[in-house]
């Protein structure tokens, strides 16, 4: 079996864009915003599109958050989305790996460990490299435990 890597953050917050319009530009609009005051992202992920929209999940250093959260209230209303919402208890968990798109069974793997270890993902991003999941900050070390034990790190 190949070797992974196993890594969190917890000095980052989730802010979410609630109902945002599924139309060409949003992102454009979000992004160029926060890029304009040198707001770095981390981690981006959607949700389906829902009837009213989709929402947009954002995670940010937290020394970047007021700053991106007084711009995102502007662009909230610009683009109508329904709420933003803002969670400062979250963390990053990622798994790495150079050849993890062609590792079958990886993501089985993972959801299975954090299951196991009663952890619950907010929020998921992938890459051919990655599998980053968004939980509660408290369970990072538990989290890093049981996927270290699951992929023998």
């Amino acid at each position: 079996m190949p070797e992974f890597g196993v890594t969190s953050k917890t000095n980052v917050a989730k802010i979410t864009l609630k109902s945002a319009p599924d139309r060409p530009g949003i992102g454009a609009q979000v992004f160029g915003a926060l890029w304009s005051y040198d707001i770095n992202v981390e981690l981006i992920s959607c949700t389906a599109e829902l009837k009213e929209g989709q929402d947009i999940i954002l995670i940010v250093p937290k020394d970047h958050l007021n700053p991106a959260i007084l711009k995102l209230k502007k662009i909230k209303e610009e683009i109508e989305a329904k709420d933003l919402l803002v969670d400062h208890d979250i963390a990053i968990i990622s798994v790495t790996h150079s050849g993890l798109s062609k590792t079958p069974g990886i993501g089985a793997k993972v959801f299975s460990a954090l299951s196991n270890a009663k952890i619950n993902v907010e929020a998921v991003c992938s890459s051919t490299n990655a599998i980053s999941c968004v939980i509660r900050a408290e369970e990072a070390s538990k989290a890093k435990k049981a996927l270290r034990k699951e992929l023998k790190e």
